[in-house]
């Protein structure tokens, strides 16, 4: 592909549309990333032209199944009917009665690419997305999925989990929550699960993924996985690019695991296997919640997944307070008669909320 960069678009133009076609693939954009995406396609007639190519280049690999309705030319042609002529700056509108050529000079392209930035970014998520399926999970729900190659997915309570599947391999995003995956064995096709905080690549194995934080839990039940760390990628337009986490397949930091292991992911904390209690790190599924000497805030977060009253901690000091205990999820006064029984905290009501403190001595 490098051999096209030529004199249509710079190397640097081209990195920046690779890394916004992965973004796209490897994670659910927010508002503001959209539109920074938005905004870098209408800077430069370049900019469209090169994410057009990533994305051409990725299909014909067959790692990316859009129909053809979404081809270059399909895309431009579109843009160049006069029915979808929209205001845009710098550019003059058609006369009317002039007749439309067939062919497409360099002027055209450049007018083409830039409405395509107001007119095609509907096409663009329908693209980025083509294939996918989300499944979610609200407060105090858990669900059982069976994905098309017979892997079955646990999905902890106010979770939510991005699905594509491609010829190559098995991408699953965890966006948010905890899942248990026990993906089936398929040596060639691997069955990827990523977060904002880790990678994890399996085959043929049972581990479970707990977000908690900027931190990700990864504990292996049956088998053996492969933890990475993205690096961030460097680039010398980043301010241009999006703020999401960003690594290239080649920049990663792996740990093996094998059954009962676990390892913590985050950005500071060196990546190091620990023996773990797999019963304990899976209780959640038999509506159980375990915890040994864990952080007040883990506890709290943990709490907040199966109660619409959240509890809160009003002293920070508290966050780091830690906390043994075996309790119900189903049955959350069990974890506020606890807390209400140590000493040195005070646990009070506040409407929909309960407010934990440091209880201030008299």
């Amino acid at each position: 592909m490098r051999a096209r960069i030529g004199k249509r678009y710079s190397e640097e133009v081209y990195e920046q549309a690779c890394q916004w076609f992965a973004e796209f693939r490897a994670s659910t954009a927010e508002e503001a990333t959209r539109q920074a995406f938005f905004a870098w396609l209408q800077q430069a007639p370049a900019h469209m032209a090169a994410y057009l190519d990533v994305a051409s280049n990725w299909r014909r690999a067959g790692t990316l199944d859009v129909g053809a309705r979404f081809s270059k030319e399909a895309l431009i042609a579109e843009a160049c009917d006069a029915d979808n002529l929209v205001p845009f700056p710098g550019v003059a509108a058609r006369p009317e009665g002039r007749r439309r050529s067939r062919g497409l000079t360099p002027a055209h392209v450049s007018w083409a690419a830039g409405l395509f930035a107001l007119i095609g970014t509907g096409l663009i998520a329908l693209w980025m997305h083509a294939g996918t399926t989300t499944y979610s999970t609200g407060i105090g729900q858990k669900r059982t999925i069976t994905l098309a190659d017979g892997s079955v997915v646990e999905l902890n309570a106010r979770s939510r989990i991005i699905v594509h599947y491609t010829q190559r391999e098995r991408d699953i995003d965890l966006v948010r929550g905890q899942a248990l995956f026990a993906d089936t064995f398929e040596p060639n096709r691997p069955f990827i699960v990523r977060s904002r905080a880790t990678v994890v690549r399996a085959i043929g194995t049972q581990f479970d993924v707990n977000l908690l934080h900027s931190e990700a839990i990864v504990t292996v039940i049956e088998g053996k996985v492969a933890v990475a760390r993205p690096r961030p990628l460097r680039v010398s337009a980043a301010a241009r690019l999006s703020p999401l986490t960003r690594h290239r397949a080649g920049d990663l930091s792996l740990v093996y695991l094998s059954a009962g292991e676990q390892i913590t992911v985050s950005p500071t904390r060196r990546l190091r296997p620990v023996s773990a209690n797999t019963t304990d790190a899976i209780a959640w599924v038999h509506h159980k919640l375990i915890f040994a000497a864990t952080a007040l805030s883990d506890v709290v977060q943990e709490f907040n997944r199966y109660n619409a009253r959240h509890m809160v901690i009003a002293s920070p000091s508290l966050e780091s307070f830690k906390i043994d205990g075996v309790f119900s999820s189903t049955n959350p006064d069990s974890l506020i008669a606890f807390l209400r029984q140590y000493p040195g905290i005070e646990v009070r009501d506040a409407g929909g909320r309960v407010l934990i403190l440091r209880r201030v001595p008299k």
